[in-house]
């Protein structure tokens, strides 16, 4: 992949990365990034990797989700965000 289309695909918020391209971007294992996943599906989106659930198997993490526990180490709720058509905005 070359760098502008590196740089194309991190700025889609809208993204979905599978666990494993996560777990490369925070530089953490296998297992542990597994373990942050089911820390947030068991907690209700309080703790852990925020991810979506496809199924019993299938998880993905919103992109943004990622960056913002990048930036800033707190966990986004998944269930209080809401889109419009300018973007996110979390419940209040």
């Amino acid at each position: 992949m070359s760098s502008a289309e590196d740089n194309e695909k991190r700025s889609n918020p809208f993204e979905l990365l599978t666990v494993m391209e996560a777990a490369d971007e925070l530089r953490v294992g296998r297992t542990r990034i597994y373990e942050m996943a089911t820390e947030y599906l068991e907690s209700g989106g309080r703790a852990g990797l925020p991810v979506i659930a496809f199924g019993p198997r299938s998880r993905r993490v919103p992109r943004w989700a990622l960056d913002e526990l990048k930036a800033t180490g707190r966990v986004v709720n998944l269930n209080e965000v809401r889109f419009d058509r300018r973007g996110l905005r979390e419940a209040g």
